[in-house]
């Protein structure tokens, strides 16, 4: 029976209710991750960690809210009702998705009330705290938001409002957090490209024709690997089957298999069990001593296949996979076998952006890091190189040959000073006339005084 701990998708947040996996694949897909804030975990309601923009570290969404508490422990409760465990069984993705559960709990019985309101209150009082200590530090009330996870129109009473709203937030903050890791990874992949453009343009043809060989022979060597399996395929699984649990190939059974992989024996797989089926694939692709890897390339390479096989075995769509719903893909694989061996295509075969905004971001980097706006261009560079002293000068200013050194004239008008736009004008000279010579007198010497020599 599949519980509605899971099928809300609410208790989507399931890093923190697991004891560690203690197999060692799984200890390697969390190896990652550590106590340092996560790309996009809150603090306050809404509000994400600060982290620097387009740093992409590759560490495993925490999927943390604010509101964990009060979210963990409305499931906890209403997971006591068999009859709401019973009508979540009849829902499809899309209404558990929309809350529509939520229109299920009028006739819940009262002492399951009693506790929703309690809990509904303890809530609030977290919030008003909250508010009150954001009043005092921003001296106001003008960044104070209104909580979107409850029914701030009905305080006193949980009720199917407060569902709704609960489901509806935790699936759009866990949506975003995922769309803000793989925007980030992009950012990661462009900044890398364009900061290897900037490198090559710097460079001699000579220099630069090298380093692309060097690049080239880097890309094939990590691009040199065996096939991948396609994650979630049976021949996948039955290589972890094989290599991993050591077991015979042609034993391989899906229920022990699945019985094998959930670590914590809750009957689920939750993101860290699943993340460490795909270590062996990973490992054909990526090696931490090897220069030429990017371990986080392989940290985005992970989720991805995790992604990729939620969507395809996860029908309900809660971010955990039932034994159930693992059998009912086993079957269908069985009935409906590949034509021929299913392979991954690795983000080593794509770009994860496209030309045009890998071409708006470098020039917005380079304006950033104060390249100039030839930073990419290896002619212009080396025209610089070449003439920087021409470079420097503003565009209107002109570099005239060496004029033949005139003789001193010590009358002459002190030239323009050099800023001054204007040409040097010529004084005009009044025109000379025949003037009568001017007789003087002859100098006296006179006797000086002894005491002061005058």
């Amino acid at each position: 029976m599949i519980k509605p701990l899971f099928i809300l998708g609410v208790f989507l947040i399931n890093g923190f209710v697991c004891p560690p996996p203690m197999r060692q694949q799984a200890e390697q897909a969390q190896a990652h991750d550590n106590s340092t804030p996560q790309p996009g975990a809150q603090t306050q309601e809404g509000a994400p960690v600060e982290i620097e923009k387009n740093e992409y570290d590759g560490r495993h969404p925490s999927y943390q809210f604010a509101y964990t508490k009060y979210l963990e422990e409305v499931v906890k409760i209403l997971e006591t009702d068999p009859k709401f465990n019973e009508r979540l069984k009849n829902m499809n993705e899309e209404d558990i998705k929309a809350g529509k559960i939520a229109d299920h709990i009028d006739d819940l019985p009262q002492e399951v009330f009693d506790k929703l309101h309690r809990a509904k209150f303890e809530e609030i009082e977290r919030l008003r705290k909250q508010i009150e200590e954001q009043i005092k530090a921003d001296g106001g009330a003008h960044n104070v938001q209104m909580p979107d996870h409850l029914d701030v129109q009905e305080l006193e009473k949980f009720h199917k409002e407060d569902l709704r709203k609960l489901i509806q937030k935790t699936v759009a903050d866990m949506n975003k957090m995922d769309d803000q890791r793989k925007e980030d990874f992009k950012q990661y992949e462009m900044k890398k490209q364009a900061e290897e453009d900037h490198k090559l343009a710097q460079m001699s043809p000579e220099e630069r024709e090298k380093a692309k060989r060097e690049h080239e022979e880097a890309e094939k060597r990590h691009n040199d690997h065996e096939k991948l399996k396609h994650p979630g395929s049976k021949d996948q699984l039955q290589e972890v089957w094989e290599e991993t649990d050591h077991l015979e190939k042609d034993q391989y059974d899906p229920k022990t298999f699945f019985a094998l992989h959930d670590l914590n024996g809750d009957g689920f797989w939750n993101d860290f069990e699943l993340e460490s089926l795909f270590q062996l694939e990973l490992e054909k692709m990526y090696n931490e001593t090897n220069p030429d890897d990017d371990m986080k390339e392989r940290a985005e390479e992970m989720y991805r296949m995790r992604e990729h096989v939620m969507k395809q075995i996860d029908v309900n769509q809660d971010r955990m996979i039932s034994m159930q719903e693992f059998l009912n893909d086993a079957d269908s694989q069985n009935a409906n076998p590949p034509k021929q061996e299913e392979t991954w295509e690795d983000l080593g075969q794509k770009k994860v952006y496209t030309d045009e905004e890998l071409q708006k971001f470098e020039k917005e980097y380079a304006a950033q890091q104060g390249w100039g706006e030839h930073a990419y261009d290896p002619q212009q560079v080396a025209s610089e190189q070449l003439h920087p002293q021409a470079a420097q000068q503003p565009p209107q200013q002109q570099v005239h040959p060496a004029q033949p050194i005139q003789p001193v004239n010590a009358h002459a008008p002190p030239p323009l000073p050099v800023h001054d736009a204007q040409p040097p004008v010529q004084q005009q000279q009044p025109p000379q006339q025949n003037l009568p010579p001017v007789h003087h007198e002859p100098i006296q010497d006179h006797t000086k005084d002894p005491t002061y020599g005058i």
